[in-house]
């Protein structure tokens, strides 16, 4: 019987220590523990120790210190492992560096003592363990052999790759086991090159299951069966892990059954796919039914072609096909067109393998009719790709809004502080024109967000009472002037027929008049513009309206008529320039044919235009307050008016703007500035405000998210008080997003002085 001394005797182990006193440490708790036979290698470099370990010399353990000449910390275990994943190694750490003893365990070291923590008994319980699991191993790696079943692990983003000596005798490449790493899988030449095709299919599907042929170093092939799945460690790098097992054996044995098996199966004859056997001349020797299906040809013909070939297209494609086959003896979804008999393409995906007996060479194919589905991938990606544009378009253009109007709202406000300065005549007239040129870009950025809104169906309609007399007199008012500066006569005339009240998108309806009546009066130098109003037909409780904006301007080519609605269209004349953006226009069309209405226009060159459209509405019984829409009440604080305001803004110019506004309507305000919603979230831990501008995009802490910390966290003299968006973004408006988050009402930049004082004065009204 054999003593257990004298099993313990055969184990070394390797300790990797450059200080000697540590080294000698070990050494004598050996002595004293049970384990005193174990044979002690010491190597005070890594790269010695890996040295040791590539000639192929057996441990039973590994004593790891961390601070060596050559590696310090952490990184000296990584490379260590990397190399050696399946060696015990217990790791030796300073008592400052239990962490990075946990740490070591987590990342695949069996155990770590503290050195001059440990004694011998517990460096004798790890080396126990260590020699145990060792033994296990080989117990595991014996099995795998018996069974010929390898295993493996890659970490592409390391590129570190660990399998089992099974594996590498399955590959017939023992002798190169610690020369393969993920640089190496991807080169051509390389003895493992199946598994690169086995991991790009499986980072595609998530996994594998598949039996395949695979050549050896030798040149012999060998049949296995392969399972690959890929997953993510804790790190949430990629691992590719996979099982494979030698069957040549029992492939073998199964290619003898399939010579003695019926050609014709259940699954060949009722199969959806098109399944044959054929001849590398292209001459059929067996195939289903559903192959006549996708040829289009009758069993007969299909029978009577002597090369089939000829009807897959195109001719590089068929090539490249049979290469490929011969080449690779198997092809896997790969794309082709066959000639149906009707004439009629068809998109197919083949898979394809030889096959070899002692009486036939030739392919056996799968071929799948893909023509539909692909049809419904292109549709899908077509519509995939516009909603994407759309929503780009969406996005640019809201950012472009923002980014201009910010600007733009510092010029607006210096212009109007300039202009209640006592400046010179030409100065006044200088700032006039800095103002009016100001504003003809809002109104360009205006119409762009205006189309892009109504082209991706974002408008809603409305459908209430409203008085239409009070409509074009509000029109006329507002146009008469611009007409009068060029002495045009502007005139209405409106059908007796034509009710007074009637429902519908009175918004929507007077943007539409704004827009040909403002371009009739931009291009007429003299004469007249006249707006006539007819009703066309009653229908039921309904009314249909015909509008029509007459001129005697400048005129329209007729070869220019059919164009003048779509979007970015102009009027160019050589002897003159007209603003504008070539919108107006459009935002009519899709204004009107959206609400079921038409509009058109006819005009002489030189002679005049005129713009008509009809709409349906329904009719009204009248509006309560002689039929005029109640008006908000307008609040007006006193020049003296004492309040704290808080102006939460990112913009330095647009602080001095506002600042200065402010001041000069209200000497007596206390205004503060905040940078941003976190500087303005501090201030309001300190101090109380009457009022807080909040602007919305900024930078740290943006005004929504400012504003829902204060109302859902501050006590309740901060948290209800008022806050106004004050923002750039032309939307707010109309989506009401500034409510969701619990801002009370919003003032759109760039501001207009007397909107801004309108609002503040309302919130702050009674002090």
């Amino acid at each position: 019987m054999v003593s257990n001394s004298t099993l313990v005797s055969t184990n070394k182990v390797l300790l990797v220590e450059d200080n000697p006193g540590d080294a000698r440490l070990v050494e004598i708790y050996l002595m004293e523990s049970d384990l005193q036979n174990c044979e002690v290698v010491n190597k005070i470099t890594l790269a010695d120790a890996i040295v040791a370990l590539e000639t192929g010399e057996e441990f039973a353990a590994i004593l790891l210190d961390l601070t060596l000449p050559d590696s310090r910390g952490f990184e000296t275990l990584e490379r260590l492992l990397a190399k050696f994943p399946q060696k015990n190694i217990i790791v030796l750490t300073g008592f400052s560096d239990k962490e990075m003893g946990l740490r070591a365990v987590k990342a695949g070291a069996q155990d770590f003592l503290v050195k001059g923590a440990f004694d011998s008994e517990q460096l004798s319980k790890s080396l126990r363990f260590s020699i145990e699991r060792t033994k296990v191993l080989k117990r595991l790696e014996e099995t795998q052999r018996l069974a010929s079943i390898g295993n493996w692990e890659y970490f592409p983003e390391t590129g570190d790759f660990t399998a089992t000596d099974e594996f590498f005798r399955i590959f017939g490449n023992t002798d190169e086991r610690h020369q393969i790493d993920g640089e190496k899988l991807e080169e051509g030449d390389c003895p493992l090159k199946a598994l690169k095709d086995i991991h790009d299919a499986v980072g595609i599907t998530g996994s594998v299951k598949q039996d395949m042929k695979i050549r050896q170093k030798t040149g012999a092939y060998r049949f296995v069966s392969v399972k690959c799945n890929v997953r993510q460690d804790e790190n949430n790098n990629l691992v590719y892990q996979g099982i494979i097992q030698d069957i040549t054996d029992r492939k073998h044995s199964e290619q003898e059954a399939v010579k003695s098996q019926e050609r014709y199966q259940v699954v060949f004859t009722q199969s959806k796919d098109a399944l044959f056997i054929c001849t590398f001349d292209g001459k059929f020797i067996d195939f289903n039914q559903a192959t006549v299906d996708v040829f289009g040809y009758t069993r007969e013909e299909l029978e009577e072609i002597k090369d089939t070939h000829k009807l897959y297209y195109p001719q590089e494609r068929k090539n490249e096909f049979l290469l490929k086959l011969k080449a690779q003896k198997a092809v896997k979804d790969f794309e082709i067109s066959i000639a149906h008999k009707s004439g009629e393409a068809r998109e197919c995906m083949m898979t394809a393998s030889i096959t070899v007996t002692d009486d036939f060479v030739g392919y056996n194919c799968i071929l799948r009719d893909v023509t539909e589905l692909r049809q419904a991938e292109r549709m899908r990606k077509a519509r995939d790709l516009a909603q994407q544009s759309a929503h780009m378009k969406e996005q640019f253009l809201a950012s472009i809004s923002h980014e201009m109007r910010t600007p733009m709202n510092a010029i607006l406000g210096m212009s109007n502080i300039l202009m209640q300065m006592n400046l010179a005549p030409e100065q006044q007239s200088l700032v006039q024109n800095i103002k009016n040129s100001s504003e003809i870009l809002l109104g360009v950025v205006s119409d762009i967000l205006e189309i892009s809104s109504i082209q991706n169906g974002k408008v809603v309609f409305e459908n209430l009472p409203f008085d239409l007399t009070e409509l074009l007199n509000n029109l006329t008012n507002v146009m008469q002037y611009k007409a009068q500066e060029k002495d045009v006569y502007l005139q209405i005339n409106i059908a007796p027929d034509v009710p007074r009240f009637i429902s519908g998108d009175k918004l929507r309806l007077n943007q539409v008049l704004y827009n040909l009546v403002g371009n009739a009066i931009k291009f007429t130098d003299h004469g007249h513009v006249k707006i006539f109003i007819e009703k066309l037909y009653d229908i039921g409780a309904s009314v249909q309206l015909k509008f029509n904006v007459e001129d005697t301007g400048i005129g329209i080519s007729e070869d220019k008529i059919e164009a003048i609605f779509e979007t970015f269209t102009r009027i160019l004349r050589k002897d003159r320039v007209y603003e504008g953006t070539g919108l107006g226009l459009s935002i009519c069309k899709n204004l009107v044919e959206q609400q079921g209405g038409k509009i058109g226009a006819s005009s002489v060159e030189g002679q005049g235009s005129k713009f008509f459209f009809d709409l349906i509405f329904e009719m009204a019984d009248g509006i309560e307050g002689s039929g005029k829409q109640p008006q908000e009440p307008v609040f007006e604080l006193p020049a003296d008016a004492k309040f704290r305001l808080l102006l939460v803004e990112d913009h330095k110019m647009n602080q001095l703007v506002a600042r200065k506004t402010l001041e000069r309507k209200w000497a007596n305000i206390d205004l503060t500035i905040a940078d941003d919603g976190q500087a303005a979230l501090d201030l309001l831990k300190e101090n109380t405000y009457d009022i807080v501008l909040m602007d919305i995009q900024m930078p740290v802490m943006d005004g929504y998210e400012a504003t829902k910390i204060i109302r859902e966290t501050f006590p309740p003299d901060r948290a209800n008080m008022i806050i106004l968006a004050m923002t750039a973004h032309a939307h707010v408006a109309k989506d009401g997003k500034y409510k969701e988050y619990g801002m009370d009402d919003f003032v759109l930049k760039p501001f207009e002085p007397d909107d801004l004082f309108q609002k503040i004065s309302k919130y702050v009204k009674h002090l």
